[in-house]
């Protein structure tokens, strides 16, 4: 049995979001409340005889099988055995005062009882829907741009449910709330863009949309329905968490009240990363939504979320796209052009469009090199240094308010007011950093919130709107930059690996052989992965640019496998940086032992690897995959466990270039992390 339910407390699982004990249901549906094994009645709402006309001292005497029928009963039963919860509801027709009715039925357990829900369903929903709901999604699936598709899906969900305001929030990184697409009857209630505060919803209510993403309220006013006996020592308090019946706390009554609302639909919308944000929708009167309608708007939800993450997935590649190609270049111009200044000036107006920079600068050995809106020489050399004391175990420190800390009393930042700086690999005790500037831009944030609750976090000058419904409080922000994503992040730390190469193949080329120590450590941060000591990107492109010559001048095949660590990020999230480098140590060690002599290994960046695969057909190259995942998958890692990879295999086509090579690897392991990871896929 899944332990979702099982491992709260019963005092936690009878709170409602609001943290208040909850013993009643809304009006809308009524509740049956068994023990595990489905025999005896504990528990029932009073409304038992509105809705399946059998009085409520008649149910507490009766058995499940009484109340449920034989069918039903053993439906629930059968279900309920290895799961929580019915992972779809049950759709049954029973007879109720003469007339055959249909209901909609939830059933799930609560601290090892069995809940069973009942909803009138009425018949004409079904048909009236199904094509509305497949034209909006047809409309859902063919967009190509995020806001748009946003849009769609808010204008989608109040033609099918007809709720006055459909709107789609985004949670931030503090838990805040921005509108993000909005579909209004009344303009003159619209609150696309507004910003609503974490503490409308606390932490317990967005965890709980993770077991439970819908919630359905018709009626705010409407009076709770008590369950009948209440709970007492023998009797633990319900959690309704998986159901949709569960009644409003007067906090959150008060809450939907203040904003006009008589009925609300809210449906939670999750990325791999967790809860990315909420569609909500508004009544401004009482309004009964079918259980049609609202499976027809949570089934909208899903196929809109869908194309969202797949669409900021297609943006995310096509930036990666931009930083490979730059980088392309670099490796190219190797042994060209490997003067920081010189590198600046051919690809710095790149860089900085490409990252929304002002200016960077390149603190290397004794030099600084600056490029655009920087800072001055000596106060890039305090801010390296300051980093090298403050942060001198990150690899990468960003910041979007460099007004409120310690570099703010050391150099004039003017208007410089981001910084992501990411240290040079090998460079730790030269203290070398690459420094990435934004400058500051005039935020506006607009509040729907008290002054009061604002002031805990608010970081702007706060201005009350006039003549707007409820407290609205405008937010400006002069100091702080667009925040640095964890892409941008990542590209940050790849381009430092290559100018740190290019600097370091120009610094080779003009040692003398008679300082020979130093020329073998500058050749080792040329060629070797300073962390786990295969050979770089440098290195393995010059391998795999050799290994193509070769094939064509003698007619012989070569392959190359280019993996990926699957979830590298949750690792790094969960156990920290220094535990994620342990780990591809011990994932390069592990995969060398897996390669022919002629086979090389090299770290293209990140948690990205590639082997050449001399003089080996597809379907070998093939079999090499398949045998590296299933050792990488055998092997238990310290504090981690299980990690798997997925893999793009290709073989070279004659006359085809390493980047086309590459390109085709690269697809083909997404294709594996799209098919499900822990698998090859071979290039087409």
């Amino acid at each position: 049995m899944a332990d979702h339910a099982l491992n709260r407390s019963p005092s936690e699982a009878a709170l409602n979001p609001h943290g208040t004990v909850v013993e009643a249901i809304q009006s809308s549906g009524c509740l049956l409340r068994f023990d595990a094994t489905m025999q005896d009645v504990r528990q029932v709402s009073a409304n038992l005889a509105e809705h399946l006309d059998i009085a409520v001292d008649s149910a507490l005497r009766s058995t499940a099988l009484d109340l449920l029928g034989q069918t039903l009963h053993s439906q629930v039963q059968s279900a309920l055995q290895n799961q929580d919860r019915l992972l779809a509801a049950l759709v049954i027709q029973r007879l109720v005062r003469g007339h055959h009715q249909r209901f909609y039925v939830m059933a799930y357990r609560s601290q090892n009882d069995v809940v069973v829900e009942f909803e009138y369903m009425p018949r004409a929903d079904e048909q009236r829907l199904l094509p509305v709901v497949n034209e909006w999604l047809t409309r859902l699936a063919a967009c190509r741009d995020i806001k748009q598709l946003l849009q769609i899906l808010t204008q989608s969900v109040q033609v099918v449910t007809g709720y006055d305001r459909v709107m789609l929030c985004e949670f931030d990184r503090h838990s805040h709330r921005i509108v993000v697409a909005e579909s209004c009857m009344q303009p003159e209630r619209s609150l696309l863009h507004y910003h609503l505060p974490a503490i409308d919803i606390p932490e317990m209510v967005r965890n709980r949309y993770a077991e439970n993403p819908l919630r359905n309220v018709p009626d705010v006013l409407a009076e709770p329905v008590p369950l009948v006996p209440s709970h007492d020592a023998q009797l633990p308090l319900l959690d309704m968490t998986y159901g949709y019946l569960r009644a409003l706390s007067d906090r959150h009554k008060a809450y939907l009240q203040n904003l006009g609302v008589s009925a609300v639909l809210t449906i939670a919308i999750h990325s791999h990363k967790g809860l990315w944000g909420l569609l909500v929708c508004h009544s401004f009167t009482p309004m009964a939504l079918s259980p049609v309608e609202r499976d027809a708007a949570f089934n909208l939800v899903q196929m809109a979320s869908q194309r969202l993450f797949l669409l900021q997935h297609l943006q995310e590649a096509a930036f990666l796209q931009q930083v490979l190609d730059s980088r392309e270049l670099l490796s190219a111009e190797r042994g060209l052009i490997s003067q920081p200044g010189e590198l600046f000036k051919a690809h710095g107006n790149g860089w900085l469009k490409l990252f929304g920079l002002c200016g960077m600068a390149l603190v290397y050995g004794d030099s600084v090199t600056c490029y655009a809106e920087t800072l001055d020489v000596y106060e890039i050399d305090i801010v390296a240094k300051w980093l090298g004391k403050q942060y001198r175990d990150e690899k990468v420190w960003c910041c979007q308010r460099l007004s409120v800390t310690e570099l703010n009393d050391l150099v004039d930042l003017r208007d410089r007011a981001g910084l992501m700086a990411v240290r040079l690999p090998g460079e730790a005790e030269k203290n070398g950093w690459m420094l990435m500037f934004r400058k500051s831009r005039v935020r506006q944030y607009q509040w729907l919130a008290s002054q009061t609750v604002l002031s805990a976090f608010a970081e702007g000058e706060l201005v009350r709107q006039p003549d707007l419904p409820g407290e609205v409080w405008t937010e400006t922000i002069t100091d702080r930059c667009a925040a640095w994503r964890g892409i941008e992040q990542k590209a940050a730390m790849d381009l430092a690996e290559d100018l740190t190469v290019a600097i370091s193949v120009n610094e080779i080329s003009q040692l003398n052989k008679r300082f020979h120590q130093a020329n073998d450590q500058l050749k080792k941060i040329a060629h070797t992965d300073s962390l786990t000591q295969v050979w770089n990107r440098y290195r393995i492109e010059q391998a795999i640019d050799a290994e193509l010559s070769a094939a064509e001048r003698y007619y012989r095949p070569c392959s190359i496998l280019l993996f990926d660590v699957d979830h590298f990020k949750k690792v790094n999230d969960q156990h920290g940086h220094e535990v994620g480098d342990l780990v591809l140590k011990r994932l390069t060690s592990e995969v060398e032992k897996q390669l022919r002599a002629t086979d090389f290994l090299g770290r293209w960046g990140g948690e990205e690897f590639i082997v050449l695969a001399s003089n080996n057909t597809l379907d070998e190259a093939g079999n090499l995959a398949e045998r590296l995942l299933k050792h990488v998958a055998s092997i238990k890692f310290t504090d981690v466990g299980q990690v798997t990879v997925s893999i793009g295999v290709a073989q070279w086509r004659t006359g085809e270039s390493r980047r086309s090579l590459l390109e085709r690897a690269d697809k083909a392991m997404y294709r594996a992390k799209q098919n499900g990871r822990n698998r090859f896929e071979f290039a087409q």
